[in-house]
């Protein structure tokens, strides 16, 4: 039995592994991380606390190392393990002019759960669009209720389902065990693959961090260490005096949770992120509101002509680009990676999938729940019983986030050294299949009543006015000594600015 390591240590040894397969980190960078408070304790056999912490980490030292790149400065980077610990669902904490706003739609949304199949399955649908509802429930043949889902999904068998959802490009899986995926086709090839993916498409120049922040940090005073500058009752860091990546255009074409939260990651040091969302399907209000903080936002609908030359315009000028729609999607609009390190020779491209853009699922689109089902995290979490998503339900969506933040900073880590452009990969599926390889707690049981995840955290907020009234959020969570993480633009109005970059 491997022996029992200080949370701390974990971390450190989780954030290893992730950065070992692209060597872009100093060997000494996680002597500079440290980590404090107390972790909150979830009812969940899953390391939570430490997953986030890690991801969390492993960008905030490719920040402090693209600093040092830029300066010669070492910064020392803080983690509170309460402030970690939400930031797996920081929207639960959001209030709107002291109101808390609702997770879902119950007027558009489908009754998602997991459903018991014919042969003993358990499915899980996912509606979180009407167009997306409506395709489930014409599948399906039935009402939009517990119940009538019940009937309707019991009376067939898992594999029918799986192949007849994916034939109509509808969201939709039954649970395994982590054992089952990794013996599957499309799990065996993840298992194979780094958690953060990186791959050089293309050459170009070597583009280093520039000499902005270094002509910042030489009239900048080191601030106490963990964070005098500390978010709190007074309101979010203003952003005034260095930031890490100032100069930084990041082009945002994402949509839902994990890829804006890449480009949210970026904006918090400093980048101008320009995010992009199609008039037509705009991300349901709580999850703008959370995901836009820190950008400008502006429409273009891809499928008009006159937009989509827009759109590469705007890629011309990007140093990093996000999106996260179904695989194949932007390729066919002439916005794939291979698209853009044509369009801009050096540019960091972000694909964010559910199951992966290769293999036999390489086609599929997902969302946050299929990632745990798929992998074994619902399986685990339920025990003998149905599957459950884990307590803090999102999971995949953030952590993704944050682990696709780090692989742009060990992108553009590489782009300074050796040039080129480069692709970076991260999916829910993957996402959830490490969260397991970080072990599991044996002592947990799982058919103990469940407490809220909300019972045990206690985070520290900041407040912001904005567009929407006075919004109350949970601010950047990895604090750095020399630079303000922090985000300068309260969340903006979906179509709020202008489809430009700022002037230089």
């Amino acid at each position: 039995m491997p022996p029992i390591l200080p949370l701390a240590d974990e971390a450190v040894r989780a954030i290893s592994a992730l950065s070992a397969p692209h060597r872009t980190l100093d060997a000494d960078a996680a002597a500079r991380l440290r980590f404090f408070g107390t972790a909150p304790a979830f009812d969940t056999p899953h390391k939570l606390t430490l997953a986030s912490a890690s991801a969390i980490g492993v960008y905030a030292l490719g920040v402090e190392q693209w600093w040092r790149m830029a300066t010669g400065q070492h910064q020392s980077v803080a983690i509170d393990w309460m402030q970690a610990a939400c930031a797996l669902n920081p929207g639960h904490f959001q209030t709107q002019s002291g109101y808390a706003l609702p997770a879902l739609s119950l007027l558009t949304e489908l009754k998602a759960d997991f459903y018991r199949t014919a042969d003993g399955r358990w499915f899980f649908p996912i509606g979180s669009y009407p167009h997306l509802r409506d395709g489930v429930l014409d599948v399906l043949q039935c009402a939009n209720t517990g119940a009538a889902l019940a009937a309707a999904i019991g009376r067939r068998e898992g594999d029918e389902l799986e192949d007849t959802f994916a034939r109509h490009k509808l969201p939709g899986i039954y649970a395994r065990s982590r054992e089952e995926w990794l013996a599957h086709p499309q799990g065996a090839l993840l298992a194979g693959l780094p958690v953060i993916q990186v791959e050089k498409i293309g050459d170009s120049p070597a583009e280093g961090p520039g000499f902005a922040a270094a002509r910042a940090a030489a009239a900048a005073p080191l601030q106490a260490w963990p964070g005098a500058a500390a978010p709190g009752a007074g309101g979010p860091a203003t952003g005034a005096g260095p930031r890490a990546l100032q100069g930084l255009r990041v082009l945002d074409l994402g949509h839902v949770i994990a890829g804006p939260i890449v480009a949210r990651s970026l904006a918090e040091h400093g980048a101008d992120v320009l995010r992009i969302t199609s008039p037509t399907l705009q991300d349901p209000f709580r999850q703008t509101v959370d995901t836009n903080i820190g950008k400008r936002s502006a429409f273009l609908d891809l499928d008009r002509q006159v937009d989509l030359q827009r759109a590469r315009s705007l890629m011309a000028g990007a140093d990093v680009v996000v999106q996260s729609w179904r695989p194949g999607s932007m390729a066919r609009r002439g916005l794939a990676a291979e698209d853009a390190a044509h369009i801009r020779p050096g540019v960091v491209y972000v694909s964010v999938s559910c199951f992966g853009d290769t293999g036999p699922w390489g086609d599929r689109g997902g969302f946050e729940q299929l990632g745990q089902a798929i992998s074994g995290v619902s399986v685990a979490e339920g025990g003998t019983g149905s599957p459950r998503v884990v307590p803090t339900y999102l999971l995949n969506d953030y952590l993704t986030g944050y682990l696709g933040a780090a692989g742009v900073m060990m992108a553009l880590i590489r782009r300074a050294r050796e040039g080129g452009s480069y692709h970076v990969k991260v999916s829910l599926a993957r996402t959830s299949m490490w969260v397991q390889e970080l072990g599991l707690d044996p002592g947990f049981d799982p058919d103990r009543p469940r407490r809220h995840f909300a019972e045990t955290l206690t985070p520290v907020l900041e407040t912001r006015p904005s567009a929407y009234g006075i919004l109350e959020q949970l601010p950047p969570v990895a604090r750095f000594s020399r630079t303000q993480a922090a985000w300068t633009l309260p969340p903006a109005p979906n179509g709020a600015h202008a489809a430009e970059w700022l002037p230089s």
